[in-house]
Formats: structure tokens, C-alpha cells, sequence
């Protein structure tokens, strides 16, 4: 990798602390973009690009029939790094400046409802009869995720320290590290006490004081926690994407239903903006619309 690209992405690592995650997909879209100017320009040199580049770029990632979504990030990418570059005087104007996102389609967050978290409930309640550790684990991690709408990284990264059961809190640390707090009742307590006593039986040794870890003791890996979570919603929804975060969608729309202020909420999910919250209210508009259609009287 280039001396160009190690600097910007030891900057969005070490100072914007983004997650790994971004980190790795930054890294591959330099790559990628960086492979494409060379096989369609002949050209190797990211500080002299212009904006025609660019746009050439963007129009072979939708011709290859990459979604917006993604094609948006990767333009995303490339702004973060010429204003980087722009900023230290490494160039003399921002090739992206006059680049436009693809717009985006209005995606409506998905979620179950109450009934069907009580199905799920249900059926995982049967399965920890035997207190089994897996069954009991899996369990407190959906309850995990529905109580506290959580995201599946601050449920992976989740260390024991970090709950404080006197003052009946979480600490969370999400995005760039913000830290938030988030409330918990007797309910997960009575969860996290039993699958406490499960973790002493299967007598392991916990890494890192993690609190949802695998039988063995190590880290849980993204997509173990996204086939749990799946597996166990699947049975009471056919809807494609879901997921953890579709319990975190629910715990949102669920408090909005109740009467929650959007602005609790939205310090809840530890949302930067309150435009990210907001999309929760498009959802229970949709559904209220859905409600009007079927009960009121025709005229």
C-alpha cells in the first residue's frame, strides 16, 4: 500500500476512530479505485485525479449493477479521503467537490411485532429448560437485543464492566467510541443472573471479561451472532433481512408506538442525528396508514 493511503486510513482509524469495519471496506475501495484509473487512465497517481475520473468510476459501479448503497459509500470513501488530502496541502483542490451521491431509495426500517418477540420468546424459553449453555446464551442475546437496541458490535464488544447493577445501567460505547447509557429492568436482570450461572457451570475461561461469548470462552464473530438471531426470527417472519438489527428496529418502533419522545430514542440508539431517528416515524406512519385502509368505514 502507498505512503498516500496508509496515511488516511491510519486518520480515519486512529483520530475519526470509525469502526473496523469501515476501516476495511475504506481500504478495499482505495484498492479498487486505485486498480480502476490504472487499467482505464494508465494513470497510478491518486493526488493528481480529476473529477472525470471519478465519475467514470461511479458509472462502472452502477453498470455492474452495484446498489446505491454501495456505490454511495464508495463515493463517500473517496470524498473523506480528498478532503484529508485537501487539508494537508497534498493537493490543491478537491477532485470530489462537484461529485454527486447516487440518491438514495427510501428504505423503511424493519421490525416484528410485539406478538411475534413473545412467539420467539416463547419457543427460547423452551429451549433453556435443560440450561443448556448455547440455548441459555442465545436466549439472553435476543432478549439482549430487543431490551436495549443495541447494535451487534456493542454486543459482541460488551464487557461485564461495563453493567452497572447497582444504578441498573449499561455503559455502551458505539460509533467512535460515543459512550451512552441504557437503562435495564428486572427482566435482564433475571436474564443475565441465569445465564451467569449457566457461563460457571461450563467452567471456561472468559476472554477479555466478555459477556456473550462462545462455549469455549472466546469472542463471538458478526456473522455467528447474525445466524443465531436469524435462525430464531425466521420462525415467526418470512421477510428477507433480518437480523440483530432488525430487533434493534423493533425496540425503536415499539417505544415510538408507546409514546416515547423520538428524542429519548434517539439517545437511546446513540444516533449522531435525530434525521437517523426520524425514519422510525415513517414507519409507524406506514403502519397507521395501513390501520386507516382496513377499519375505516367506506362511505
Amino acid at each position: 500500500m502507498d505512503e498516500v493511503r496508509k496515511r488516511f486510513l491510519n486518520y480515519i482509524q486512529y483520530e475519526k476512530r470509525l469502526s473496523h469495519n469501515t476501516l476495511i471496506a475504506y481500504e478495499s475501495d482505495l484498492s479498487q479505485f486505485s486498480a480502476f484509473i490504472s487499467d482505464t487512465f494508465h494513470h497510478s497517481d491518486l493526488l493528481t485525479v480529476n473529477s472525470s475520473m471519478i465519475r467514470a468510476w461511479s458509472i462502472s459501479l452502477i453498470e455492474m449493477q452495484d446498489t446505491s448503497s454501495t456505490v454511495n459509500r464508495k463515493i463517500s470513501c473517496l470524498k473523506s479521503f480528498y478532503k484529508f488530502q485537501l487539508k494537508n496541502e497534498m493537493i490543491k483542490s478537491n477532485p470530489t467537490a462537484k461529485i454527486i451521491r447516487p440518491k438514495m431509495p427510501k428504505r423503511l426500517p424493519k421490525d416484528v411485532s410485539v406478538g411475534k418477540i413473545v412467539e420467539v420468546k416463547d419457543q427460547l424459553v423452551l429451549n433453556i429448560k435443560n440450561e443448556d449453555f448455547n440455548s441459555v446464551r442465545d436466549y439472553t442475546m435476543f432478549m439482549t437485543f430487543y431490551l436495549c437496541g443495541i447494535r451487534r458490535s456493542e454486543l459482541i464488544e460488551m464487557t461485564w464492566s461495563q453493567i452497572d447493577f447497582s444504578l441498573k445501567q449499561i455503559s455502551i460505547f458505539g460509533k467512535g467510541k460515543k459512550q451512552r447509557f441504557i437503562p435495564i429492568d428486572s427482566r435482564w436482570i433475571e436474564l443475565i443472573d441465569r445465564y451467569k450461572v449457566a457461563i460457571l457451570k461450563q467452567d471456561i475461561a472468559i476472554e477479555n471479561d466478555r459477556v456473550f461469548v462462545l462455549e469455549n470462552g472466546k469472542k463471538l464473530y458478526p456473522n455467528f451472532v447474525y445466524r443465531v438471531i436469524k435462525k430464531y426470527l425466521a420462525l415467526v417472519t418470512s421477510q428477507k433481512g433480518i437480523g440483530p438489527h432488525t430487533l434493534r428496529h423493533s425496540f425503536a418502533t415499539h417505544l415510538l408506538n408507546e409514546g416515547a419522545d423520538l428524542n429519548a430514542i434517539k439517545g437511546l440508539l446513540g444516533h449522531s442525528s435525530l434525521a437517523s431517528t426520524q425514519v422510525y416515524t415513517s414507519s409507524s406512519i406506514e403502519k397507521l396508514k395501513h390501520i386507516h385502509k382496513l377499519s375505516h368505514p367506506k362511505s
